[in-house]
């Protein structure tokens, strides 16, 4: 990451797509009947937004995986697990993969710098993503315990025999596919006389 990238980065500041309940539902298989459910028993709790429910990225990957889980037999109010790591995993490869999951705002010449960088290698999303150690999958052992690996070869530890595998990278690409909106927005640092642009990561020009 050039030295230019990086003063960007630090200087900018970046902003969280947020989902409705009909979204969420997209996303995560998670009925607005059953998400009523869940509200109902202190096991769903949206921020509100002038009056209307709303979900952060951080919270349908929560909610997506914890979903999952109850289908296997885990219910949400026994499945108190921290999954921000698994959101950031999710999220880098979401960056990463998918076309359009960022979308840039700045003065020209800059976003075009930033998406080439971007484009160049995966340190722009793995920063964004808030520098994940390990991002490709989640372990959920038979004591709820959580850890997040890279290879395959170490999702089975020879601890535990019965574990629970999310695959992040599914789950990242889901965000943005059925979201269908960039997850996050970055904003550069404006320059005087200079015209602001947005485009979107992964696929050119898109100026507005």
């Amino acid at each position: 990451m050039t030295d230019a990238i990086n003063t960007m980065l630090h200087a900018g500041r970046c902003e969280y797509a947020e989902y409705s309940p009909g979204e969420l539902q997209r996303i995560s298989g998670l009925t607005t009947d059953l998400q009523r459910v869940w509200r109902r028993r202190g096991q769903l709790v949206p921020h509100r937004k002038s009056g209307h429910a709303k979900f952060s990225p951080l919270e349908v990957v929560e909610i997506t995986i914890r979903y999952a889980l109850s289908k296997l037999g885990i219910p949400p109010g026994e499945c108190e697990l921290d999954l921000f790591d698994a959101f950031s995993g999710a999220l880098f490869h979401a960056l990463l993969n998918v076309d359009g999951a960022c979308e840039v705002f700045g003065p020209s010449e800059d976003v075009d710098s930033f998406l080439a960088d971007f484009a160049e290698s995966g340190r722009i999303a793995h920063y964004l993503a808030g520098s994940p150690s390990a991002a490709n999958y989640l372990v959920v052992n038979e004591a709820h315990e959580v850890r997040i690996v890279d290879d395959p070869q170490y999702v089975f530890d020879k601890t535990d025999p019965f574990l629970l595998v999310v695959d992040l990278e599914l789950i990242g690409g889901r965000l943005v596919e059925r979201g269908r909106k960039p997850i996050v927005a970055f904003y550069l640092p404006e320059r005087k006389g200079t015209r602001t642009v947005r485009r979107l990561t992964g696929l050119g020009a898109n100026d507005c």
